[in-house]
């Protein structure tokens, strides 16, 4: 039987999004202001701003430069198009702006398929990091069950942590787990969730949604209940 789920709130939420070209997609920039027109266009309901919007040629190498780089949300949020991906990084994500978020998020992923008509996505990667408080159980405690034999000799146990890998399941190709105990928040626990997708098997309108259930179920599976 599956212990009791323990609630939890996240302090600190943030996010990463990353989805991959089959190959890199050299045409993305040959012209650079209708790729600004389409990002703007998708975006701007959104709240993104011309001063937020900006081509970045730099001088690196072909794997990071060029690249568009979008500001929203007050720059939460920061989505950069280049050869290769589209980037998302959220930071502090306020929960009450998670769909929002995955709004945006999906809108830049359409605004570059307005852009490059032609363009696949071959896999789709999320990643969840929660600095979070646990209800009635500290995190110690809660961080034991995943580990044994802890060795001796070294001092008195202050806590542990523990990764866990999963292989291909359906749409996904891989799953990895990361616990261990929160730096910025006192006796908090810290978990990351990150999930690649196969870009063949899972719709693009449907992504992002599916993905947040996905991680809501991986996080009770580790017993572990968020805010509905």
């Amino acid at each position: 039987m599956r212990p009791v789920a323990i609630k939890v709130e996240p302090t600190i939420a943030d996010l990463a999004f990353e989805a991959t070209f089959p190959e890199p997609d050299f045409q993305m920039f040959a012209d650079g202001p209708s790729l600004l027109h389409d990002l703007f266009k998708r975006l701007a309901p959104r709240g993104l701003r011309l001063n937020d919007l900006r081509f970045d040629i730099g001088s690196g190498s072909a794997a990071e430069r060029p690249q568009v780089i979008c500001h929203l949300f007050n720059y939460l949020m920061t989505i950069k198009v280049g050869f290769e991906r589209v980037e998302v990084v959220c930071s502090q994500m306020p929960s009450n702006l998670v769909e929002p978020f995955k709004a945006a998020i999906l809108d830049a992923l359409l605004a570059v398929r307005d852009h490059r008509s032609s363009i696949s996505f071959s896999t789709f990667v999320l990643s969840v990091a929660l600095h979070t408080k646990l209800e009635g159980v500290s995190v110690r405690d809660y961080l034991a069950r995943f580990a044994a034999n802890v060795p001796e000799g070294l001092g008195p146990p202050t806590g542990n942590g523990a990764a866990f890998y999963f292989g291909p399941d359906g749409d996904r190709l891989l799953t990895s787990v990361t616990i261990d105990v929160s730096t910025p928040v006192a006796d908090g626990l810290f978990i990351r969730v990150r999930s690649v997708w196969d870009g063949k098997k899972v719709a693009l309108d449907s992504l992002l949604q599916t993905a947040d259930g996905y991680t809501r179920n991986v996080l009770q599976r580790f017993n572990l209940q968020l805010p509905t």
